[in-house]
C-alpha cells in the first residue's frame, strides 16, 4: 500500500496536519510518515496566463502598437490557460512529482474550505495533470480533534465540482473585465488606468464621499435648552406639529430663528413645567465579539492610524513567525464548539504575562461568558475568529521584532506589540459580561412643547472593567445618555423654570473616509443597491484581499491621505476622480458583484438548470457592450496630471510615476532637460530610518529642500531625529538629486 498525499494551501496548516497524522519525517517540500505525505502550496502557485500567452499584444508593447491593441479588445480567450508563478515554481514541481509518484495512491485536498481555497487546489492539480483520485478534507479549525475528525470523514471531491465551476467563472470574468477595460481605458485616454470588479467600486466610495463633502451645504437650525431647578431638559425638533411646515426641515428641525425666539419668550414668562413622564428601564450593552481581520483592521486604524495592509502584515508575522496568533485572514467572529474546552486554559495562559494578569484573573473569577456571540459552527466556513495560541504562555512581548523588508514596509516593533495587544484585550473583553445600566427618561411639558432628558446609572461594568480606556470606542449612537442620576421626581410634579436658551446649530458634513470606514463600506456594499441582498455579510472583496485592494489604490496614485489631527482621511487624486468620470457606471457599482454572486449561486445549486456556460455567455455580451461604450465615448474630458510641487532646480511641475511591476515610486521634473527626481526607496533614507519615504515626506522635501525624520540607533534600541537635505550630485557628467543626512550628536559635534 502506498501513500495518501495531503495538499494544503499554507505551510503552517501542513505542519499542523502532519503532526496529528504522524507524518513526522521532514523532506524537501513535504512531510512523510505513517502512510501520508503532506505538502503545501505557499498560497498561489498557479494563475491564469497573461494576454501574450493567447497571442494578444503584451502590456509592454501597447505603446508601440496602440491600434492593434485597441482592435483586439475585448480580450476573450476561447480557452483559458494556466501559468506558473515564478517565485513559487520550485514548490509546484515538488508537488507535481509527488502527485505522479508511483506510490501515491490518492490525493487529499486540504485546502481552505471557501470557494477560493477549492479553486486554488484545483488549478494546481489541473496544471500538474493530476490523474489520481481526490478526496476532500473538511475542517473549520486546526485543533487535534478537528483534524482527526476530518481525516476520518473525508468527502468525495466531486461534491464540490459545482463550487469550482462557479469560482472558475468568477476568475475568468475578472480576468476578462480587468484586462479588457484597463486596456481600452488606457488607450482611449492615454494614461495608465487599472479597472477591477472590486477595485473600481472601492475607488468610487472614496470619490463619492469626497465629492459629497466638497459640495456639502450646512443647514442652520435651532434647539432649546431649558434649565430647571436641578437639571436641564432639551427640545431638538418638532415632532408634535407645533410649527408651520415652512419654518422647519422635513425631519422637524426649526430653521426660522424668529419663531423659536418667540417660543423662548413664551417659556420664560411661564412659571413652571409639568413632568409628564418618568421611565426607568434596565438595559445592557453587549460586549464586542472576537475579532475577524476586518474588525481588527478597523480598530487598528481608528486607534493607531495603521493602514489595513500594515495590520494584516503585522498579524501575519505574529501568526507565521511567532505562531502566537491563529490564522489572521479570517472572516468569522465565532469559534467552533470543539474549541470551547480550551478557552479557560487560554485565558490562564494570557494571565501568565504580568501586564494582563489581573484582567485575566477577573475574567476567570467571573467565569467565561461563552454563548451564541462566541460559538456558532454554522457561521464558520474556512477559519474561526482570531485568537492567541497556547504560545502566549509567559511570552516575552518585548521580543517582537520586524525583520528586513518588514521595516521598509513600515512594520515596527511597537506595531507588532499593539496588534497583539488588541487581540489579547478583545479576547478578555469578549469572554466578559455585558455592561448593565439603568436608563431614566424624563419628559417635561411646557407651552405645548415636550422637553426631554436622559440619564443612566451603572449596575455592572462588565466588559468595560476589562477594556482599556484607549481601546474603548463608543458603540452607542450619538446622543445616548450621560452617566447621571436625577432627584426624586415623579410624574405630575411642577418644575420651576430658571432659564431657557435658544441654541444655534448646523448640520455637519459627512466625514471623509478613513481606511476603517472604507473597509466597512466594502463589507456593506450591497445595502443600497438592487439585488444587493446576496452581498449581505460578504460585501465586495474578501477579508484577505480588501487590504491589498486599498493598498493598490495608493500605489496606483488613485487615492492619498490628508491628516487632520491624529486621523488619516482618504482623498482621491485627480487621477482617481478622472477614472470615475470616464468609467461606465456599471463598472464602479457593487451591483456587478451582486449580479455575479447571484448567478454563481445558481451554478452551485444542483437543482438549478443555470450553467457556467450560461454565465460566461451573458458576461461576454456584457463586456463587449461596455468596451464598445468606452470606444464610442466622445467625451472631451482630458486627464490633467497630478502636480506634487515645483521643481526646486528649475521651477517646473513635479509629477509622479510608479512602475506597476515594482513597488518604487519616482517623483520627477516635467522639464525634459532637468534631471531632478526623488525615489521613495532612497538608499540614504532607508539606511538611516529603515523605511521608504512616504508621498507626504517627498512633497515636503520638494517644497522645503529638507525634512526631519526618525532614525534608528545602530544598536537597534531607540531612535533619534535627524535632518535630511537635498543636494546636487554629479556622475558621468550628469547632475542629479541626492539626499544627505546631517548626523549630529546632542552636543552638536559632527559624527558623519
Amino acid at each position: 500500500m502506498g501513500y495518501a498525499l495531503c495538499m494544503t494551501e499554507k505551510l503552517s496548516v501542513a505542519y499542523d496536519i502532519a503532526k496529528v497524522i504522524g507524518a513526522n519525517r521532514k523532506c524537501d517540500g513535504y512531510w512523510e510518515g505513517n502512510g501520508y505525505r503532506v505538502t503545501w502550496a505557499l498560497g498561489h502557485l498557479v494563475n491564469l496566463a497573461e494576454p501574450e500567452a493567447y497571442g494578444y499584444t503584451a502590456q509592454k508593447e501597447m505603446k508601440e502598437y496602440p491600434q492593434k491593441a485597441m482592435d483586439e479588445i475585448p480580450l476573450i480567450p476561447n480557452q483559458f490557460k494556466l501559468a506558473l508563478i515564478d517565485r513559487t515554481k520550485s514548490q509546484f514541481f515538488i508537488i507535481k512529482k509527488l502527485i505522479h509518484a508511483d506510490d501515491t495512491d490518492y490525493i487529499i485536498n486540504c485546502g481552505d474550505m471557501g470557494p477560493e481555497g477549492h479553486i486554488l487546489q484545483w488549478f494546481i492539480r489541473l496544471m500538474a495533470n493530476c490523474d489520481k483520485p481526490v478526496k476532500r478534507f473538511c475542517a473549520t479549525s486546526m485543533t487535534e480533534e478537528a483534524i482527526h475528525s476530518a481525516m476520518q470523514n473525508l468527502r468525495p471531491e466531486q461534491e464540490f465540482s459545482r463550487i469550482i465551476k462557479g469560482e472558475f467563472c468568477k476568475k475568468k470574468a475578472d480576468w476578462i473585465l480587468g484586462m479588457s477595460l484597463s486596456r481600452v481605458e488606457t488607450l482611449k485616454y492615454h494614461v495608465p488606468i487599472s479597472v477591477g470588479r472590486v477595485q473600481s467600486p472601492t475607488l468610487y466610495f472614496v470619490v463619492k464621499r469626497y465629492v459629497d463633502v466638497k459640495n456639502w451645504q450646512p443647514t442652520i437650525y435651532y434647539t432649546l435648552d431649558l434649565k430647571l431647578s436641578d437639571f436641564h431638559v432639551y427640545w431638538d425638533k418638532d415632532t408634535e406639529g407645533i410649527f408651520l411646515e415652512k419654518d422647519k426641515t422635513s425631519d422637524g428641525k426649526i430653521i426660522n430663528s424668529n419663531v423659536i425666539e418667540s417660543k423662548v419668550n413664551e417659556i420664560r414668562n411661564a412659571e413652571y413645567g409639568i413632568v409628564t413622564n418618568r421611565t426607568t428601564l434596565r438595559k445592557k450593552i453587549e460586549r464586542p465579539q472576537l475579532y475577524d481581520i476586518a474588525e481588527l483592521q478597523r480598530d487598528a486604524n481608528r486607534i493607531y492610524g495603521y493602514t489595513a495592509s500594515q495590520t494584516l502584515a503585522a498579524a501575519q508575522i505574529l501568526y507565521e513567525r511567532y505562531k502566537i496568533l491563529t490564522y489572521p485572514r479570517t472572516d468569522s467572529k465565532y469559534l467552533t464548539s470543539d474549541l470551547v474546552p480550551y478557552m479557560n486554559k487560554r485565558i490562564q495562559q494570557i494571565g501568565s504575562i504580568e501586564k494582563y494578569q489581573k484582567k485575566a484573573e477577573r475574567v476567570l473569577q467571573n467565569g467565561l461568558n461563552i454563548d451564541h456571540r462566541i460559538v456558532n459552527d454554522q457561521k464558520i466556513t474556512d477559519h474561526h475568529a482570531l485568537l492567541v495560541t497556547e504560545k502566549i504562555q509567559n511570552f516575552d512581548i518585548d521580543s517582537l521584532t520586524p525583520q528586513g523588508n518588514e521595516k521598509i514596509e513600515g512594520i515596527s516593533k511597537e506595531m507588532l506589540q499593539n496588534i497583539l495587544d488588541l487581540v489579547i484585550v478583545r479576547m478578555l473583553v469578549s469572554f466578559s459580561e455585558a455592561y448593565l445600566f439603568e436608563e431614566t427618561i424624563i419628559e417635561v411639558q411646557i407651552c405645548g412643547m415636550t422637553f426631554c432628558t436622559k440619564g443612566k446609572k451603572t449596575i455592572r461594568e462588565g466588559y468595560r472593567e476589562i477594556e482599556d480606556k484607549k481601546y474603548f470606542i463608543t458603540r452607542e449612537a450619538p446622543g445616548k445618555p450621560e452617566e447621571q442620576t436625577f432627584p426624586d421626581i415623579k410624574e405630575g410634579m411642577r418644575m420651576s423654570i430658571e432659564a431657557c436658551y435658544c441654541c444655534r446649530k448646523e448640520t455637519t458634513a459627512p466625514k471623509l473616509h478613513t481606511e476603517a470606514t472604507l473597509l466597512t463600506a466594502m463589507e456593506n456594499a450591497g445595502t443600497n443597491i438592487e439585488n444587493g441582498k446576496i452581498l449581505k455579510g460578504k460585501g465586495i472583496g474578501t477579508q484577505a484581499t480588501r487590504a491589498a485592494i486599498i493598498k493598490k489604490l495608493f500605489e496606483w496614485g488613485y487615492i492619498t491621505t490628508e491628516k487632520k489631527g491624529n486621523i488619516n482621511y482618504l482623498i482621491p487624486t485627480n487621477k482617481g476622480i478622472f477614472i470615475i468620470k470616464v468609467l461606465p457606471k456599471d463598472l464602479y457599482s457593487p451591483k456587478i458583484t451582486a449580479d455575479w454572486e447571484t448567478r454563481i449561486a445558481k451554478i452551485v445549486d444542483p437543482d438549478d438548470p443555470y450553467t457556467d456556460y450560461d454565465f460566461m455567455r451573458e458576461f461576454e455580451q456584457f463586456i463587449t457592450e461596455k468596451v464598445k461604450e468606452v470606444k464610442n465615448n466622445n467625451t472631451e474630458i482630458i486627464y490633467k496630471k497630478e502636480v506634487y510641487g515645483k521643481c526646486p532646480w528649475c521651477g517646473h511641475n513635479i509629477y509622479r510615476y510608479r512602475n506597476p511591476n515594482k513597488p518604487d515610486v519616482i517623483y520627477y521634473c516635467s522639464e525634459k532637460n532637468c534631471n531632478f527626481f526623488l525615489k521613495t526607496s532612497d538608499i540614504t533614507v532607508r539606511t538611516w530610518t529603515g523605511k521608504n519615504l512616504t508621498e507626504q515626506q517627498i512633497c515636503t522635501l520638494i517644497k522645503d529642500g529638507s525634512i526631519v525624520l526618525t532614525c534608528r540607533k545602530k544598536t537597534g534600541n531607540g531612535t533619534y531625529r535627524e535632518r535630511f537635505q537635498i543636494v546636487k550630485k554629479e556622475k558621468n557628467g550628469r547632475v542629479f538629486a541626492n539626499l544627505r543626512c546631517e548626523f549630529n550628536d546632542k552636543k552638536g559635534q559632527k559624527k558623519g
